[in-house]
């Protein structure tokens, strides 16, 4: 019969802040990944939305 610990679940608060991290990090890679491809495919309408503001 093998060795169990009685800890199998534990993570230290280093370890939960590092998955926490790392899984924030991945989210705003890909918010920012979308929001270029957002500004990309809307560009024309957001220059001129910057130009009624900006030379109006």
């Amino acid at each position: 019969m093998g060795y169990q610990s009685r800890k199998r679940g534990y993570k230290s608060r280093r370890e939960k802040f590092a998955e926490t991290l790392r899984t924030a990090r991945i989210f705003l890679i890909f918010f920012t990944l979308g929001m270029v491809v957002w500004f990309f495919r809307n560009r024309y309408e957001l220059w001129g939305w910057l130009k009624t503001y900006i030379y109006g």
